[in-house]
């Protein structure tokens, strides 16, 4: 069984970024699934890494349609896009420089991170967006 599946309440009614959404609860699940069958100290070493390049091309892509739509909450969400962006980057230089990088706490925080940020902050401009059509 997966550790998130998805549900219409992750959906902030964008198409292309509901379809990020989903790759990186796709990304979770995988590392999820690793950890599972302990291998996921591998599985953090591939994933981790094609993880942080992934969201920060998400990140931009989510900033881009703010911009856009003129979303007045732009500034914000940019500075919780680079809180995140640092501390995975900070995982990535643990990984590389050969620290141990817990799989269960990592997937757990990126669930948790995952559904906080998309229900709360990225449903705020999905509702933006969909007031200005």
């Amino acid at each position: 069984m997966a550790m998130m599946e998805w549900q219409d309440s992750l959906s902030v009614g964008v198409q292309a970024m509901d379809i990020q959404h989903k790759q990186l609860v796709a990304m979770v699940n995988q590392l999820y699934e690793a950890m599972k069958m302990s291998k996921g100290d591998a599985v953090v070493a591939s994933i981790l890494p094609s993880l942080v390049l992934y969201t920060k091309s998400h990140f931009a892509a989510e900033e881009k349609l703010m911009k856009d739509t003129g979303f007045p909450g732009l500034a914000a969400h940019q500075t919780i896009h680079q809180q995140l962006t640092k501390q995975a980057s900070e995982l990535l230089e643990k990984l590389k420089a050969g620290k141990m990088v817990p799989t269960v706490s990592l997937a757990s925080f990126l669930k948790d991170w995952l559904v906080n940020h998309i229900q709360g902050q990225d449903k705020q401009y999905g509702d933006f967006i969909a007031g200005k059509k």
